[in-house]
């Protein structure tokens, strides 16, 4: 698809439908890879960890399942940040492992359609921070804050101040 029909797309089912049909076609232009296809560019991150969680991250079949009662056995269901019992999933058809690879627009695909496919758009994180994330552009800077006043906490209780 090229970039002047992305920029027509507004509705969001659009949208999911063209990321969903193109999962495994070459539509990332990666630096070092060349054309790779979404599928490919989150299976280079199995097992890597997650840039805001540091849980190791999920790729593959395995780590996936058609039931939601095969999820809760699996142990896919959380407690996200609102108290509530959460199991990732794509329209209620697959749950996935709370850390299994994604792929994170930077600039929110409905806003810029035209970027869905540009590498500089794409971040990896797992699932349960992509959905903590969801819309909020400032995630990175709170998460950044957060991580930072943790590690300043962490150091005055070790190194109390004479």
């Amino acid at each position: 698809m090229n970039t002047v029909d992305l920029i027509t797309l507004y509705r969001s089912k659009d949208i999911t439908e063209t990321w969903k049909s193109a999962q495994s076609l070459e539509v990332i232009n990666h630096p070092q890879h060349g054309l790779i296809s979404p599928n490919k560019y989150r299976a280079m991150f199995h097992g890597k960890p997650c840039p805001y969680c540091g849980q190791k991250m999920k790729h593959g079949n395995e780590f996936k399942t058609n039931l939601k009662k095969k999820a809760i056995e699996l142990g896919y269901q959380y407690i996200d940040k609102q108290g509530e019992k959460y199991i990732n999933n794509v329209a209620g058809s697959c749950f996935f492992h709370p850390n299994y690879v994604t792929l994170d627009h930077k600039l929110n695909k409905a806003r810029f359609p035209e970027k869905l496919f540009d590498y500089d758009n794409l971040q990896i994180m797992c699932w349960r921070c992509n959905h903590e994330k969801g819309d909020n552009n400032a995630f990175d800077i709170q998460h950044t804050y957060q991580y930072l006043d943790a590690l300043a906490e962490e150091t005055l209780e070790r190194y109390q101040v004479l």
